[in-house]
C-alpha cells in the first residue's frame, strides 16, 4: 500500500520538478547560490522553523548519509518537532477511495483506454512515417520495451500518456528522500503529517498526465514524427543523462545550477512543461500556506516538500515572505 501512495506522488512531483518557471531562480538577492535548507522566523514566531528541498527519486536510491550530509540539516532535523511533508505518508491515513480511484486509473489507461485514444479505422503507424528507420525504431520500442505487440491500435498521443507513467513507476521504485526522510520521523517518533490530501494529488496527477491537447492538434502524420523523436531522445541517453544530472544538480545544494540544468533539456522542460506550472506548483503553493502558517507557532516543524516548490516568484519562500515571516538559506561552511 505505501509503494502505491508513493507511486502516486512521485510521478506527479517529478513533472512538476522539470517545469521551469519563466523567473528568478529564487526571490533572493543577498545569496547567489542557496541550497535546499531555509531557516524561518519573524512574524511573532516564539522559535525558528526549517523549509527543506527534498528530491523525488529520479531513479536514485538516496542515502541518510547523502541527505544529512547538507549542511545544517542535521541539527535542523534533530530541533525539528514536526515534520510537514507534501502528503501525509502514514500508510495508515491512507485515503482507501481516493487510492482506489487513482490506482483504477491507471490500471484503465494500461488495459482499457479511453475510446478516444484509439486509432481511426484504417491508419496504420508504417505508413505514416517518411523514413522506414524511424518507423522502425517506434515499432521495437512499443512492441519489445512496452510489450504491446498490438500498439498499432492506439493513437501516438496515447502513447505519450503510457510511456510517461511506465517511466515514472519504473524510476520511482529507488528511495526518493521525502520516503527516508519519513523513516526517520517515524524512528525518532516525531510528530508528522501532510499539506494536502492524496485526492488533490490524484486529480493532479491525471489531469497532467491526460493533458494531449498539444499532441491531439497534430495530425496524425505529424503525431507519428512528434512520437518517433521523443523515443529516440528517451533511447539515445538523453533521458538518463538529465535523471543524472538532476540527481547531482540536487546533491551540489546549489539552486542556481538546478536551474541551469533544466535549461539544457527545453525539449523535455519546455513550453508543454510550463503550462501546467500553475497548477503543480503556485496553486499547490498557495493552498499550502494555511497548513504552514496554522503549525508555525506551535512547535519547531520542517516543511519538506519538492524542491521547484523553493524555486521562482511563486516559491513558498516569496509567499512566507509575503506573510511577512523571515525566510533565510541556511549559510553553507
Amino acid at each position: 500500500m505505501q509503494k502505491i501512495v508513493f507511486l502516486v506522488i512521485a510521478i506527479l512531483m517529478a513533472q512538476a520538478s522539470f517545469a521551469q518557471e519563466k523567473t528568478d531562480v529564487v526571490p533572493d538577492s543577498t545569496n547567489n547560490n542557496p541550497g535546499w535548507l531555509w531557516e524561518i522566523s519573524g512574524n511573532g514566531l516564539a522559535q525558528k522553523s526549517y523549509l527543506f528541498g527534498t528530491c523525488h527519486g529520479e531513479g536514485h536510491n538516496f542515502t541518510k548519509e547523502e541527505v544529512f550530509s547538507f549542511p545544517g540539516f542535521q541539527e535542523a532535523f534533530d530541533q525539528s518537532k514536526m515534520v510537514l511533508f507534501e502528503m501525509d505518508l502514514n500508510p495508515e491515513h491512507v485515503d482507501t477511495a481516493a487510492l482506489s480511484k487513482q490506482t483504477k486509473w491507471i490500471a484503465d489507461l494500461f488495459s482499457n483506454p479511453d475510446p478516444k485514444y484509439m486509432m481511426p479505422e484504417g491508419v496504420y503507424y508504417k505508413p505514416l512515417y517518411d523514413s522506414i528507420a524511424h518507423f522502425n525504431v517506434v515499432n521495437k520500442y512499443l512492441t519489445n520495451k512496452m510489450k504491446d505487440p498490438e500498439y498499432w491500435k492506439k493513437t501516438p498521443g496515447y502513447w505519450f500518456t503510457r510511456i510517461g507513467v511506465t517511466i515514472f513507476i519504473a524510476t520511482r521504485r529507488a528511495q526518493i528522500v521525502d520516503g527516508l526522510l519519513y523513516q526517520e520521523v517515524v524512528k525518532q517518533g516525531k510528530e508528522n503529517g501532510g499539506l494536502e490530501e492524496l485526492e488533490d494529488v490524484g486529480g493532479a496527477l491525471q489531469s497532467l498526465l491526460t493533458d494531449t491537447k498539444g499532441i491531439d492538434t497534430l495530425s496524425m502524420k505529424e503525431q507519428a514524427d512528434t512520437l518517433y523523436r521523443s523515443i529516440r531522445e528517451m533511447t539515445n541517453g538523453t533521458m538518463r543523462r538529465m535523471m543524472q544530472g538532476f540527481y547531482e544538480a540536487y546533491m551540489s545544494n546549489d539552486t542556481c545550477q538546478m536551474a541551469k540544468h533544466l535549461a539544457e533539456f527545453p525539449e523535455l522542460s519546455g513550453a508543454e512543461a510550463t503550462s501546467h506550472d500553475k497548477e503543480l506548483l503556485h496553486d499547490r503553493n498557495a493552498a499550502w500556506m494555511a497548513t504552514i502558517k496554522k503549525n508555525l507557532p506551535e512547535k519547531t516543524c520542517m516543511i519538506a516538500v519538492g524542491c521547484r516548490h523553493l524555486m521562482g516568484a511563486s516559491s513558498l519562500i516569496a509567499m512566507l515572505r509575503r506573510e511577512g515571516y523571515t525566510v533565510e538559506p541556511v549559510k553553507k561552511k
